[in-house]
């Protein structure tokens, strides 16, 4: 293991060490020298690390970026968080990168060349994070409608900000897609270690990035929009809330009592009545007489008395008679049932339909379906004659079929 590797192993561990103290610093925002797990020695390994920073006198805090990296972790919400603040300074920064690998390649310096590979590399690894973090904690805060401020006038304000967050990174990737920096990667042939690294992880992900941060955009002005027009009606009603504390007794007058109904009873539409006269009363008689009166007269509808007519002899000819002849199977199972023998001796089917000629064309598994379709025909139609079927099972276990190979036919 290298001596860098040991490094990272040791900072993790006094991280570890110490995460109850790095807990408290966080949710409190600060922590006393003189607390309880706030020991001198621990103070001092926290901060000899750089993860505790002074405050004040005896009084500590995390270091930003640490701090940072756990309100990532948690997606803790920030008001007015610097989202996508560094993206423009990472992506502007590639071309200079870009520039090193390619002197360091012409000059022939290899180690130095090795150095700028993995300076590039760890660059676009962190130009996508800061991207993706970006997108998601702008993509959070636009769902959630800034729920971590509550008065419409901070939820217009910070609309407006993560507006302007937003249109800083689209800047930043329309830089990407239109600065030639892909061009460039390609026809260097020093910047081909570095180019699978850039299209795999900006290049490919730029159309997707582009996309959801203009959704977020669209969802950004709606609600600022919607907050706009609400802007007057809130600013209406603490007026009016005003107005009730000031005057405590004050009773809103009565619709009709006033001459004219007031602008707000007109905003929506009148109902529609449908009027019907009452048949039934009295007084209204006179009145539907007088409209009845002026009503065009009707059409004259003329009704024609139908004619008694006689009944006629259909004179077309009566079609031929068909004889419809039955089907061998249905002869042979006649033939069959005649055959069986008085005494109750069982006859198999199989065999009796092989050793007749004349119903050689009828196959075997046909006629046996015949048969056992007759078979459960039988029970209504004659009680007196009885068929036993001759199954074989299928050998493996799983099988549900069950075949038949021959059927018994006898007379009770």
């Amino acid at each position: 293991m290298s001596r860098s590797s040991d490094l990272v192993i040791s900072y993790l561990e006094v991280l570890h060490r110490h995460r109850a103290l790095i807990a408290v610093a966080y949710h409190q925002g600060s922590i006393d020298a003189g607390g309880e797990a706030a020991t001198p020695s621990a103070i001092q390994d926290l901060r000899r690390h750089r993860a505790l920073v002074p405050l004040a006198h005896d009084r500590f805090r995390l270091a930003a970026s640490l701090a940072r990296h756990v309100d990532e972790v948690l997606q803790k919400e920030q008001l007015y968080a610097a989202v996508g603040g560094n993206i423009a300074d990472l992506a502007a920064r590639l071309p200079l990168l870009i520039d090193e690998v390619v002197k360091a390649h012409l000059e022939g310096r290899t180690e130095d060349l090795d150095g700028y590979v993995d300076t590039f590399n760890n660059a676009v690894f962190d130009l996508a994070d800061h991207i993706e973090q970006a997108l998601e904690y702008l993509r959070m805060m636009a769902d959630t409608r800034f729920a971590s401020v509550r008065t419409l006038a901070e939820k217009q304000r910070q609309n407006d900000w993560y507006i302007k967050r937003a249109e800083r990174i689209s800047e930043a990737i329309r830089s990407l897609q239109g600065g030639g920096l892909l061009d460039r990667i390609e026809d260097e042939p020093a910047a081909a270690p570095v180019a699978a690294t850039f299209r795999s992880q900006l290049w490919e992900r730029l159309p997707q990035w582009s996309q959801s941060l203009l959704d977020i955009i669209e969802i950004l002005k709606a609600f600022l929009f919607r907050l706009r027009q609400v802007e007057p009606a809130g600013r209406r009603l603490r007026a009016f809330n005003l107005f009730l504390k000031r005057h405590p007794d004050y009773l809103a007058p009565d619709i009709e009592e006033l001459p004219e109904p007031p602008d707000w009873a007109n905003r929506a539409a009148a109902l529609v009545f449908a009027a019907h006269s009452d048949l039934r009363d009295s007084m209204a008689h006179e009145t539907l007489i007088e409209i009845a009166a002026k009503l065009p007269p009707s059409l004259a509808i003329v009704q024609r008395t139908p004619k008694v007519g006689t009944l006629e002899a259909d004179a077309s000819p009566e079609p031929p008679s068909r004889l419809i002849e039955p089907r061998p199977h249905q002869r042979a199972l006649r033939q069959l049932l005649r055959d069986l023998p008085a005494d109750g001796e069982p006859l198999s089917a199989l065999d009796w339909k092989r050793a007749r000629s004349d119903y050689s064309d009828l196959q075997d598994t046909i006629w046996l379906h015949c048969v056992i379709h007759e078979a459960t025909l039988a029970r209504h139609r004659n009680e007196r004659i009885r068929f036993e079927r001759v199954e074989w099972t299928s050998s493996h276990p799983l099988s549900g079929n069950i075949g038949v190979r021959d059927v018994l036919v006898r007379r009770v």
